[in-house]
């Protein structure tokens, strides 16, 4: 693809056509009409009729779901979010460890190095802490 130096459509470009997000699904996301993401992608359009606000978090989301999701790994993810859980939303290592059925230490030591923990282990933990994680955001 002929990308155009940071222009956000050539990213978007790929969220549509390399990971299969339909235009109705972006538009879901960023709150946009499907004709407006297709001319935006196709540079038919800039935005420019929308207010400065939409358009920061338009580009951001286009960016979090283009290169953004390469430039972080899972585990990074899912260590961010539990640092939400944590700071935002004053859980302790303790409950986050019994809610996912795993030691304490275990969740020291995933907090450490990611590779710590078991697969199985891991994923408990990312289920139960993106589980609490979307509960408590749509407060």
């Amino acid at each position: 693809m002929n990308r155009k130096n940071g222009d956000p459509r050539d990213d978007l470009k790929i969220i549509l056509d390399e990971y299969k997000v339909t235009p109705y699904t972006f538009g879901l996301i960023s709150g946009l009409d499907e004709k407006t993401v297709l001319d935006f992608a196709n540079y038919k359009t800039d935005l420019a009729h929308l207010p400065h606000d939409k358009i920061a978090e338009t580009f951001s989301m286009i960016g979090l779901l283009s290169d953004g999701m390469t430039l972080v790994t899972a585990d990074e993810r899912l260590k961010t979010i539990i640092e939400i859980l944590m700071d935002d939303f004053q859980f302790s290592k303790k409950t986050l460890a019994l809610y996912a059925n795993i030691e304490e230490k275990d969740f020291d030591e995933f907090m450490s190095n990611f590779d710590s923990l078991s697969f199985e282990k891991r994923y408990r933990l990312a289920v139960v802490v993106l589980f609490l994680f979307k509960l408590l955001s749509s407060n």
